[in-house]
């Protein structure tokens, strides 16, 4: 099945999407984020109250690394860890109302961002990019960890 598709093909995707990325974080960082912690902001956002082990697997870091990266967003007011109701031995994480404002910026930030540089394509590109959005989402899905399909 993958032999029909072409590898230069694969990789400019791939590029693509990397330098997108890339560039809407570096445009948008705020506050001196690092990429990871505005990914973990961004998932609790989207998960909502989170375990600490859940959360590690969906952002590909060792529980140690995240728990240094949830202690600097705790500390700058974004997110509080609560004790898990189904088990007082391990944390959830969720945003405070600081951390959900710091998200809707950021992501509002990004929006506008990208909205701008569809605006300057010309048309037909603007629209070849957004009629490609389903089969992106889809790819998106795919390569999500397992606890953060829908």
């Amino acid at each position: 099945m993958t032999e029909r598709f072409d590898s230069e093909d694969v990789t400019r995707l791939r590029i693509a999407l990397g330098r997108i990325s890339r560039s809407l974080d570096r445009q948008s960082r705020g506050d001196g984020f690092t990429r990871t912690e505005m990914s973990v902001l961004g998932t609790v956002m989207r998960l909502g109250p989170v375990g600490l082990s859940e959360l590690a697997d969906i952002e590909g870091v060792n529980p140690t690394m995240l728990s240094r990266i949830v202690g600097k967003l705790e500390d700058k007011g974004l997110l509080a860890r609560r004790p898990d109701p189904a088990d007082r031995r391990a944390a959830l994480v969720e945003l405070t109302k600081a951390g959900q404002a710091e998200q809707k910026r950021l992501r509002s930030e990004r929006s506008a961002l990208l909205t701008a540089r569809l605006a300057a394509m010309p048309e037909k590109s603007a629209a070849e990019v957004l009629a490609a959005l389903p089969a992106l989402e889809a790819l998106a899905d795919q390569l999500a960890p397992r606890s953060e399909k829908p």
